[in-house]
């Protein structure tokens, strides 16, 4: 099966292809190299690890330039060619995929570029399909507004009394829960809370679900800069429950507060 391609524009960065596949975003790799100026986009993908990256089938619309068969990144691959790149507008580049791209496309299946439209002009049932997919998501606003409601006051009473320092990196949470470190690790990984950067960093996905659950700290010694994840209370304790819903493992009752 063939994947329909969305083409993003940006006056800095030129155009991007993306596909949703299994309802998550990806990108042709060439064109995220393209815009990062790597040189080498071929030495550059194949240092990607075999879960960043993959080959697919782009349909016609979205490929006219002959090999249907494309390479696509995810998030994390997308990230590491992100840090490869010297150029100083990296950081924009980022910026415009993780604010603009990847939100709309999570929210509505799709984005109205001109890509879209053209789809719409040649078959006007895409119309419907993209109406129907904002009706979804307009419909889940509500209900997570109603879920805001009802939490609000448990949620006052966390921002008064929850401390910050309260937050623990991943290998004190590890040993809070009683689970050893790699096992928790890769627990993390699997069920796509984290990510590791190319330098072997762990850092969490820009995602809602991920919201409250970590605060990222960034670091800088004598000859290294980097960045470190900490769980907050509130992060420990849905791992928590997660890691025994996955693992059948009994825990800690529950995080101390």
């Amino acid at each position: 099966m063939d994947n329909k391609i969305e083409v993003f524009k940006n006056e800095q960065f030129g155009e991007i292809r993306t596909a949703l596949i299994e309802n998550e975003p990806w990108f042709v790799a060439v064109d995220v190299c393209r815009a990062l100026e790597i040189g080498n986009s071929s030495q550059a993908i194949s240092r990607l690890d075999a879960d960043e990256k993959m080959i697919t089938l782009i349909s016609n619309e979205g490929n006219k330039r002959g090999n249907p068969n494309m390479t696509v990144v995810n998030e994390p691959g997308l990230y590491t060619l992100i840090l490869s790149s010297r150029k100083p507008e990296a950081k924009a580049f980022k910026r415009w995929i993780t604010h603009g791209v990847i939100p709309m496309i999570r929210k509505t299946g799709g984005y109205m570029t001109d890509s879209l439209l053209e789809r719409i002009q040649k078959e006007p049932a895409v119309i419907v399909e993209f109406a129907q997919a904002l009706i979804l998501e307009k419909n889940r606003v509500k209900a997570l507004e109603c879920e805001l409601n009802t939490a609000k006051p448990k949620a006052d009473y966390y921002d008064a009394f929850i401390n910050p320092d309260d937050c623990t990196n991943i290998r004190t949470t590890a040993k809070e829960l009683k689970i050893p470190e790699r096992k928790f690790v890769q627990f993390l990984l699997k069920e796509k809370y984290l990510f590791r950067s190319p330098s072997g960093q762990l850092l969490p996905y820009s995602k809602d679900s991920n919201a409250g659950l970590f605060i990222v700290r960034d670091f800088v010694t004598y000859c290294y800069t980097g960045s470190q994840t900490y769980f907050t209370p509130k992060g420990k304790e849905v791992i928590r429950m997660k890691f025994q819903k996955k693992c059948g493992e009994e825990l800690l009752p529950k995080i101390a507060r």
